[in-house]
């Protein structure tokens, strides 16, 4: 194994850490017990028209919040297709990205250009979750930022004369003056605002973690649903002197990672 020194790391993380505000307020959730609504899950599939299907996207999502004790703010280009490939690539403000994820559902390849340094073939979720603290895989992930977490059958409930909600194991999702406005989802909370054609425009999510708050809000900027990608864009030209790098040189230099 190469090690990596964590201040190198931290450096290749920058553009990914920066002071911010404090968190913003927490959106309201619907309090109280619910009453049985049939009407929810239809009202449900029609607040979620878009994810039907969803097999590719794109957009541009500026991130900003905090993962543990660090404040987070990036630019990132993303791209998705089903069944499980993603890109991301963090901009910096001049010259080459901060760094490159990519997986076409079999391969996946962490690269940071500028230090010339690669991750290979670690779960995508084991890499986000490093680097953020999202514990999501690609799939996960496009369902998440897109709002398509909408359970495949669930129960039906209704909170007084404005909120509803469909609920199916660990997930349920909310809907609000037929929107859906939140969800809960695997012990995240996810909340979705600023409605373009049925997909949010703003994504934040949340969750206690062992290193402290997961606090993130992602701004999403125009979206492209179910067009043609290029196969080879979930793949990573990596040049041939890049210095591998593993997973536990990215925790060591994780912003969740306790100093």
């Amino acid at each position: 194994m190469i090690g990596v020194d964590v201040a190198v790391r931290a450096a290749a993380l920058a553009v990914l850490l920066m002071s911010a505000a404090c968190a913003s307020r927490v959106p309201v959730r619907p309090t109280g017990t619910p009453s049985g609504d049939a009407a929810a899950v239809a009202a449900l599939e029609a607040a979620t028209a878009h994810c039907r299907p969803l097999r590719t996207a794109t957009t541009d999502i500026r991130l900003a919040g905090r993962a543990g004790p660090q404040r987070i703010r990036a630019r990132l280009l993303a791209g998705f297709a089903e069944p499980s490939s993603l890109r991301l690539e963090a901009v910096a403000p001049f010259g080459a990205p901060a760094l490159v994820l990519a997986s076409d559902g079999v391969a996946t390849t962490l690269l940071f250009p500028r230090d010339r340094q690669v991750l290979r073939d670690a779960p995508v979720a084991d890499v986000l979750e490093a680097l953020t603290g999202l514990a999501l895989d690609a799939a996960e992930l496009r369902r998440l930022i897109f709002g398509c977490l909408a359970p495949d059958a669930g129960r039906g409930e209704r909170y007084g004369a404005a909120w509803q909600a469909v609920t199916d194991g660990e997930t349920r999702v909310y809907i609000r003056d037929g929107v859906a406005v939140a969800a809960d989802y695997r012990g995240w909370q996810v909340d979705y605002a600023g409605h373009l054609s049925g997909v949010a425009r703003q994504v934040r999510v949340r969750r206690m973690v062992a290193a402290g708050a997961i606090d993130l809000t992602a701004t999403i900027g125009e979206v492209e649903l179910n067009v043609e990608l290029d196969r080879r864009a979930f793949a990573v030209d990596v040049p041939a002197d890049a210095v591998a790098i593993t997973l536990d040189d990215l925790r060591q230099s994780s912003p969740l990672t306790a100093r």
